[in-house]
């Protein structure tokens, strides 16, 4: 029996989209010799405010992972899928970005050879850690599904389940303080596979992010309980939301230098720190709530727009990297000799708009848009899929 759609999803999922858009165009102007203090400072708040992007998109995978496949699992098909719609729009796109490197190769097995690490590791392009990472919780889904639901048999009450969440919460941030620890033993340990998992590829290890996938899959089997606890704990989200967003502005702006030479350090924003781990799950709660709101607000061409940027949000993201390179091109002759946040702001909104669209007229390319989108030909009314998961990018 088909379930009903999950509208915030769609809100949550644009937004997700737009955020990682907004960090990736910060990203490429934070360098820029003429930024200055004040520039700093808005990257700053842009930063806090997109941060939530990445886990919720693994949020929205345990989510609605959750709440589609409460019955019998047929793994295969499920595997199926996602091959189809996530692994192979991802191998075509990284050849894309890999070619310049690729083109250089003495040889077809050299080339192959590279193609194959560079795809296995998300090495191809800088965004594309995201897809490494997420693909683990597709393939041991039944291994989650069986612990979490042994564990929800055993947790009979709410207040038992949200006690629960909260020492898992506090477990995950402990564990983030044990991370450059454990990256220094396993560099000492140098083993095959192991030390790379934790050292070089940390940032795409699962394990990692697991807290923001579980959260979202105990939120898809309460799904009314989740909405009810959000409305009436609103004030408390919000106030710890709003104290963090201004200890962080003040540990980050506080790191900036102006002697010799201005220097804006934003290494308090990263994900795998503890205080960022708190203040990330706590923008979960403040993104869903506003997804939420919009959902039951939105109309007309604002609603049209949130939902056609996420049912194309997935092949945008694997586009998106490229058209920025344009975009901050383009943004640069359009306002010459304008401060930094304002080519910044127009990169943005170039690069969100054009990676959108790119992902709808390539989509209705007959048999090569599915390989390039997941999507194939759009349909008239898009209908939600499982779960920046592919599933959590797309509909």
């Amino acid at each position: 029996m088909k379930k009903n759609s999950i509208e915030e999803i769609h809100v949550l999922r644009a937004l997700a989209f737009l955020a990682v858009v907004l960090q990736h165009s910060i990203g490429h102007y934070l360098s820029e010799p003429d930024t200055t203090l004040s520039d700093g400072v808005m990257f700053t708040l842009f930063l806090l405010i997109s941060k939530f992007a990445v886990p919720v998109f693994i949020f929205i995978t345990g989510l609605v992972l959750f709440y589609n496949y409460d019955g019998p699992l047929r793994y295969g098909s499920f595997l199926q899928k996602r091959l189809k719609d996530i692994g192979v729009p991802y191998l075509f796109w990284s050849l894309i970005y890999a070619a310049p490197a690729l083109l250089q190769s003495t040889g077809l097995f050299t080339g192959v050879q590279q193609f194959a690490g560079l795809a296995f590791t998300g090495k191809a392009s800088y965004h594309l850690w995201y897809i490494v990472m997420i693909i683990p919780f597709y393939v041991t889904f039944p291994l989650w599904r069986w612990v979490i639901r042994n564990v929800q048999s055993r947790i009979l009450t709410s207040g038992r389940a949200i006690a629960a969440m909260v020492l898992l919460a506090a477990v995950y941030v402990y564990g983030m303080t044990l991370i450059w620890p454990i990256y220094q033993a396993a560099e000492q340990w140098n083993l095959p596979v192991l030390t790379p998992m934790l050292t070089e590829y940390a940032d795409r290890n699962s394990l990692y992010f697991f807290y923001y996938f579980v959260l979202g899959a105990v939120s898809g089997l309460a799904l009314t309980h989740w909405r009810e606890w959000l409305r009436r704990n609103g004030p408390l989200v919000y106030a710890v939301f709003f104290s963090l967003s201004a200890y962080l502005t003040y540990r980050v702006v506080a790191g900036f230098e102006n002697n010799p030479a201005s220097q804006n350090h934003y290494e308090d924003l990263l994900l795998l720190r503890p205080v960022t781990a708190v203040f990330l799950i706590v923008s979960i709660l403040v993104a869903y709530k506003f997804g939420i709101r919009a959902a039951e607000s939105a109309k007309g061409l604002t609603r049209r727009m949130l939902w056609m940027v996420s049912h194309y949000s997935y092949g945008a993201y694997l586009i998106h990297a490229l058209v920025l390179t344009c975009s901050t091109l383009l943004s640069d002759v359009l306002l010459p000799q304008v401060n930094v946040t304002l080519r910044m702001i127009l990169a943005f909104i170039l690069c969100s708009a054009m990676s959108v669209l790119a992902t709808f007229a390539l989509s209705r390319i007959p048999f090569l848009g599915q390989w390039m989108t997941g999507l194939g030909k759009a349909k008239k009314k898009p209908q939600p899929v499982p779960g920046l998961s592919a599933d959590s990018m797309k509909g």
